[in-house]
């Protein structure tokens, strides 16, 4: 009969495929900053690219992962370890991604990411509402919006990074719960032999 593993065994074999996803994710958060600074000048790419690459896929490449990971352990866990195991894959990812994308490439390797982000969506943007042939008025506008964003991610502090972490956990737990209740898969509790009926 099937049983359940032990709940510590769920949360260390969800390492790795977290580690897994994390890899992943941040690629795609690499190759998201490239494709919208370098590679398109569509402002609809440039909207919807970071949600494709950094919600989109990360979210099929993790229903894949989490479909192994209860695979590997035998092909049952409850609904508490479906949730665990969700979370602690989403957990690792968001460490690996946050250390990768946020402080080496973003403070290393492209410190002016911020910039190059905000000057291809003010040249998309201006591109598209000139064809539309909108009033300057309009664009100067449009560019201030733009600027005004860009510039609060500038200002980052402790304070508002701590925040963003805290929110972000908040939020893969809630996803954690989600996954949990959807991919959760108890053990059967009965056995049904085939029995001959008596004569």
């Amino acid at each position: 009969m099937a049983t359940l593993v032990e709940d510590s065994t769920v949360r260390k074999a969800a390492v790795a495929p977290g580690l897994i996803l994390g890899v992943v994710s941040s690629f795609l958060g690499i190759f998201s900053f490239y494709f919208t600074t370098t590679m398109t000048a569509s402002m609809w790419l440039i909207i919807f690219s970071p949600l494709i690459f950094s919600l989109i896929i990360p979210i099929v490449v993790a229903i894949f992962l989490i479909k192994d990971l209860r695979k590997k352990i035998g092909g049952f866990w409850s609904f508490k370890q479906a949730t665990s195991g969700s979370f602690v894959v989403f957990l690792v990812s968001f460490a690996i991604s946050f250390i990768v994308v946020n402080l080496l490439f973003a403070k290393v390797i492209e410190p002016d990411m911020i910039a190059k982000s905000r000057d291809a969506t003010v040249n998309s943007v201006t591109a598209m509402m000139e064809q539309a042939n909108a009033p300057q008025e309009s664009i100067d506008k449009s560019i201030a919006d733009i600027d005004k964003k860009f510039d609060e991610q500038k200002e980052v502090t402790i304070v508002s990074s701590l925040k963003s972490i805290g929110i972000a956990i908040i939020v893969l737990f809630i996803i954690s719960l989600i996954f949990g209740a959807i991919f959760k898969k108890e053990p059967p509790k009965y056995i049904v032999d085939d029995v001959e009926p008596a004569v």
